[in-house]
């Protein structure tokens, strides 16, 4: 069993044809697309909400990120991104996606990693477009949730 098996899932959805590129697989577009929607589904997990970036003028303001491609993926594959936050200081968080093909076997389905995406935000400040503290709750929720990776341990 893998590390990240029962990491929520933040993501799901299907390759369109209109995802992929002139090889017939998806695209990076469309692989941060997909990372994008599941890191708001994640930080509205915790109170980021987009009502709560807005009434508060706070956001999230990516630093760095960092893909990596395991498998291709074609139109009509199923898929579910798994999430986790790996790491938060007082302005910055670093979090993962792990990509799954869903595929049949046996009666049920597996899932095939396809694709990995971490990244490093800083907690904005809308108005002044600088780093902020994040808020007390928002925190306190990341860090309820926070797990890093075996590979970070080391």
């Amino acid at each position: 069993m893998s590390e990240t098996e029962n990491d929520p899932i933040w993501g799901r959805g299907t390759v369109y044809p209109d995802d992929c590129d002139h090889m017939g697989h998806m695209n990076v577009a469309a692989y941060v697309r997909k990372f994008d929607e599941a890191t708001w589904a994640l930080w509205s997990g915790v109170g980021m909400t987009a009502k709560r970036m807005l009434g508060d003028g706070v956001g999230l303001a990516a630093l760095e990120s960092k893909f990596t491609y395991h498998k291709e993926l074609f139109p009509g594959d199923s898929f579910v991104v798994r999430s986790r936050i790996l790491a938060r200081s007082a302005k910055t968080a670093r979090f993962h996606h792990r990509l799954y093909r869903l595929e049949e076997a046996d009666g049920g389905l597996i899932e095939t990693l396809a694709s990995t995406c971490t990244y490093t935000v800083a907690c904005l400040d809308r108005d002044a477009h600088r780093a902020r503290p994040w808020p007390e709750d928002v925190a306190a929720r990341a860090d309820a949730v926070l797990t890093p990776l075996a590979e970070d341990a080391a």
